[in-house]
């Protein structure tokens, strides 16, 4: 398998799990406080704003030709580690 398949369902993976975790947050917010809850959506819909532009490099790396791969895998790396601070930040917000 080439690396730029590899590298494609890593992040997909990374993404996957992301996506995992905002639906556990979801899930605590509907029974967490109203006041609570305002927070917690926030929080929420920065990752989610965060996967979405994750989603769209990732697209683009997939349809990349192998000569474009390094130049489009920075640009999905800097877009996975905003997501992870994101997530970070948010999983201290929700005490996990």
């Amino acid at each position: 398998m080439s690396d730029k398949k590899l590298y494609e369902e890593k992040i997909k993976a990374q993404f996957d799990e992301c996506k995992t975790q905002v639906e556990k947050f979801k899930t605590e917010a509907s029974s967490a406080t109203a006041a609570a809850q305002i927070e917690m959506h926030k929080q929420i819909k920065q990752l989610e704003e965060k996967m979405s532009e994750g989603k769209i490099k990732l697209a683009e790396l997939v349809a990349a030709s192998e000569e474009k791969f390094d130049a489009m895998k920075k640009g999905v790396e800097s877009i996975w580690q905003s997501t992870k601070s994101t997530l970070h930040h948010a999983t201290k917000y929700f005490g996990k």
